[in-house]
């Protein structure tokens, strides 16, 4: 399938995708009965799209096209309403998080669905294993080189937006010792990490041609990377933060990379080159095992800087450009986790540190999507 033309949007739109757990009381574990939910509830979408994502446990909510934040949290709550009556109708719930604690990948069935079960007969387990729960941003371009450089702006900080949204310490009944372990279920992919250094529009439509004479793909979406420029929607997608445990921390990180992608494309700070991405896997590790707590090493300097203290500066560098797009709300509130210095994967971790169980941490991730 050719590259499609890149679609003029309006700059600076945004829209979020969130993969939500169903989860079925009491045990918590995995539901399998997503595709029952979904057609309980999607003739009583109007704004956005609820549908399936790899397997049946997972559910996931999509806005449409937002000027901005407080469109998408409009859109959101209307959504979550419906999901959680219908939830309630068919007895599971619905929850947050980037991993489930203790499900088993064995148990996971693959959605009736031709390019996922194509997926499957591809990569066989490993799509089961990728029973895990993301959060992507899109943000509007005007043009294929806008996106390009839009992609390597953002990469710079892809340890900054892991260490604000990671929400999986656990897996398979295990603590990791991970902020987010959910990334390294990826690992075994072949498109995993970022995209391969092209300069702008023309290089990529010819990276992608090479790829697509492989065979290996038939479109876009078969490019997992971790940013990539979505040419059909004419916007870069940010595809690696944990899905949160509440809407309104995904919204509020959804403000950052509004933000983020208004100073990046109206400044033009950065001169992009090839060796910006030496460290990249470093850096993304270190967001991924520590979280805030994690070093970013700059590739040029070799000046190393905590993940917190590098945020709370770009917080504030970002203020003009969050004021432009109505989301300094977000911003502030994200400035106050950072000053406080503890992830919702170390909330967890202190839940369970004080007498709760898995079950009890689902069951209460549960309550906590409920309540808003």
């Amino acid at each position: 399938m050719p590259l499609p033309d890149f679609h003029v949007s309006e700059p600076f739109t945004l829209g979020i995708e969130l993969e939500l757990q169903v989860v079925n009381p009491p045990g918590y574990d995995l539901s399998q009965d997503s595709s029952r939910l979904i057609e309980a509830v999607k003739s009583g979408v109007k704004a956005g799209e609820v549908k399936h994502d790899i397997t049946e446990s997972m559910l996931e909510i999509a806005t449409g096209v937002c000027r901005d934040i407080s469109q998408a949290k409009h859109q959101f709550s209307a959504m979550q309403h419906i999901i959680l009556q219908a939830a309630a109708d068919n007895h599971v719930q619905i929850c947050g998080g980037g991993t489930h604690p203790f499900q088993k990948w064995q148990r996971q069935l693959v959605c009736e669905d031709e390019r996922y079960q194509r997926t499957l007969e591809m990569f066989g387990y490993l799509i089961q294993q990728a029973t895990v729960f993301g959060q992507h941003v899109h943000i509007g371009c005007p043009n294929g080189d806008d996106a390009i450089y839009l992609m390597h702006g953002l990469s710079r900080f892809v340890p900054h937006l892991i260490a604000l949204s990671a929400t999986s310490p656990y897996m398979q009944g295990t603590d990791t010792r991970f902020a987010s372990s959910r990334l390294n279920i990826f690992s075994a992919f072949p498109d995993n990490g970022h995209a391969p250094w092209v300069n702008n529009w023309q290089e990529f439509e010819g990276l992608f041609r090479r790829l697509s004479l492989t065979s290996m793909i038939d479109s876009i979406k078969d490019l997992h990377w971790d940013i990539r420029p979505s040419p059909h929607f004419g916007t870069v997608e940010v595809r690696v933060m944990d899905t949160p445990l509440t809407l309104s921390h995904a919204i509020n990180i959804a403000g950052f990379i509004q933000s983020l992608s208004h100073w990046i494309l109206t400044e033009r700070p950065f001169k992009h080159q090839e060796r910006d991405y030496l460290l990249y896997k470093f850096n993304r590790f270190q967001a991924c095992r520590y979280g805030l707590k994690g070093l970013v090493t700059d590739v040029h300097s070799g000046e190393q800087v905590p993940i917190a203290d590098d945020l709370t500066r770009m917080l504030e560098k970002l203020a003009p450009s969050a004021d432009k797009l109505n989301a300094t709300s977000a911003l502030d509130e994200l400035a106050g986790v950072v000053k406080q210095g503890k992830s919702e994967a170390q909330l967890m971790r202190e839940f369970v540190a004080d007498g709760g169980s898995l079950i009890g941490l689902v069951q209460k991730h549960a309550e906590i999507w409920a309540a808003g």
